[in-house]
């Protein structure tokens, strides 16, 4: 979806959708009033505007409001923009990253504030979709339909590591356009047992995962002889430390453009071409 595109309306439904799942019916909601203005200008000062540019000429954009839910008061309704500029759709952003080991006191209960969030924003999103609303899933669609076979697949196999089933297809549709052959998981646990078994070339590893999350699939591969010398690719929309982010190959913050991601790819390969 353009930017030109949104409406009060649409903006309208999408705000009821979200507080309807993630309050029900019945309970005490946000007030969210819309501005008086109907263009689009106006409707996205309601949002917070985030330009994300980790390499400096490939930025990318994301809106967010908070709404919250009825356990966990920070999470945000999303409007973003990733691998194709200009091109945005509706999301949810549980934003309950925080690093909470095992042996804390609140841990199980942290848990299952987690499950709850991700289990919400699956339901959201859906329902999103279900109204006709752009989300992830049109991504998709467009990038899969953009691309076609592509060269042969010479170049590799990639493992790409993604809960968010859409946009690991977005992903694969843009990695096969360029060569490469891919193999796809969607958690933690599955991400290793695929790593041992099919040795791939790279990993695009997503940081937010069920089972384990990525920093602890990295550990787990970088302890094994069998899969210590895999690339992984770490990418995350949450705010990840310097020294997390060492633990990988590359990192790729999310949302990022297309072109921005066949870069790192390429310079990840190339790194382990080098130490070769």
């Amino acid at each position: 979806m353009k930017l030109a595109a949104l409406t009060p309306e649409l903006v309208r439904q999408a705000i009821a959708i979200y507080q309807d799942l993630a309050y029900g019916q019945g309970r005490k909601q946000r007030a969210v009033e819309l501005p008086a203005g109907h263009g689009a200008e106006a409707l996205l000062a309601m949002f917070h505007k985030e330009q994300v540019e980790a390499v400096p000429g490939h930025p990318c954009v994301r809106y967010t409001l908070r709404l919250g839910n009825r356990n966990y008061p920070f999470m945000k309704l999303l409007l973003q923009e990733h691998l194709l500029p200009g091109e945005f759709y509706f999301a949810v952003d549980s934003h309950d990253q925080m690093e909470i080991k095992p042996d804390y006191p609140d841990y199980e209960q942290w848990m299952a504030v987690r499950r709850f969030n991700r289990g919400l924003k699956r339901q959201i999103e859906q329902s999103f979709a279900c109204a006709g609303i752009d989300t992830a899933a049109k991504l998709r669609e467009m990038l899969v339909a953009a691309c076609d076979d592509g060269p042969a697949a010479g170049r590799g196999l990639v493992l790409i590591v993604d809960d968010e089933e859409d946009l690991a297809d977005a992903a694969e549709a843009l990695l096969r356009r360029r060569g490469f052959r891919t193999w796809k998981v969607h958690d933690g646990l599955a991400a290793v047992a695929a790593a041992r078994e099919l040795a791939p070339d790279l990993i695009l590893l997503d940081y937010e995962l069920p089972e384990l999350d990525g920093l602890q699939v990295i550990e787990t591969l970088r302890a094994d002889p069998a899969t210590a010398g895999i690339p992984m690719l770490l990418s995350s929309a949450a705010r990840v430390s310097v020294g997390d982010i060492k633990k990988a190959d590359g990192f790729l913050a999310k949302p990022f453009p297309e072109k921005l991601l066949h870069e790192m790819v390429d310079r990840v390969l190339r790194g382990k071409e080098a130490r070769s």
